[in-house]
């Protein structure tokens, strides 16, 4: 898998009793079948989860979108480094062409001041995202949002503040959370965990 690089950030993302959490972490090694990686100091608290044999799903962040596995803890967060296997079976590649993702697009209502407008998101995560949009959207804008989400996970509400416009698309944009509940995020990660779990 040539989008996985040592010093890249990935998140791993497992269910604790009612709650999903997820730990962001780095790649130290990336081997033929597993990624080595470093654990943040806070770990040990979720010691039992990182046990092997636990599932566990990560994602990726690559250029190119985000990268999902599903995978298995093969050795001790105990050692000096962390190394899970790949299941390259389960992989997605969120947006992505080769492989195979959900088709499910997620709206997202952009409140600010008085005008109200609807767009659609193009890759999500808990620290940002990506959405297109055919009216000018500038730089530091600040917007309330709800994501509305495919089926039945809900709505999630937020605010966000817009970071980027895409360099080659004018109407392709990528804004940060600024405000989201506790709650909120939880809903967002489980929507992300079983999304990440239903593909193929």
């Amino acid at each position: 898998m040539d989008l996985l690089k040592s010093g890249q950030k990935l998140n791993l993302c497992f269910q604790k009793e009612n709650n999903i959490v997820e730990i962001t972490c780095i790649i130290s090694q990336v081997l033929e079948d597993r990624l080595v990686i470093d654990l943040p100091p806070y770990f040990m608290r979720y010691i039992n989860y990182l046990e092997v044999g636990c599932p566990l799903t990560i994602k990726v962040f690559s250029k190119l979108g985000t990268i999902d596995f599903n995978t298995v803890v093969i050795s001790s967060p105990l050692e000096d480094n962390f190394s899970i296997e790949l299941d390259y079976n389960a992989l997605k590649l969120t947006p992505g062409k080769d492989i195979p993702f959900i088709n499910d697009i997620e709206l997202m209502n952009m409140k600010s001041d008085s005008n109200t407008m609807t767009v659609k998101t193009f890759e999500i995560s808990t620290e940002y995202i990506k959405f297109y949009c055919d009216l000018t959207v500038n730089i530091g804008e600040v917007f309330d949002c709800e994501l509305l989400l495919p089926g039945n996970y809900g709505t999630i509400s937020f605010k966000i503040n817009v970071t980027e416009v895409d360099p080659v698309y004018d109407n392709e944009y990528t804004a940060v959370y600024s405000t989201m509940s506790e709650e909120n995020r939880q809903s967002l990660l489980y929507y992300m965990y079983l999304y990440s779990n239903n593909s193929d």
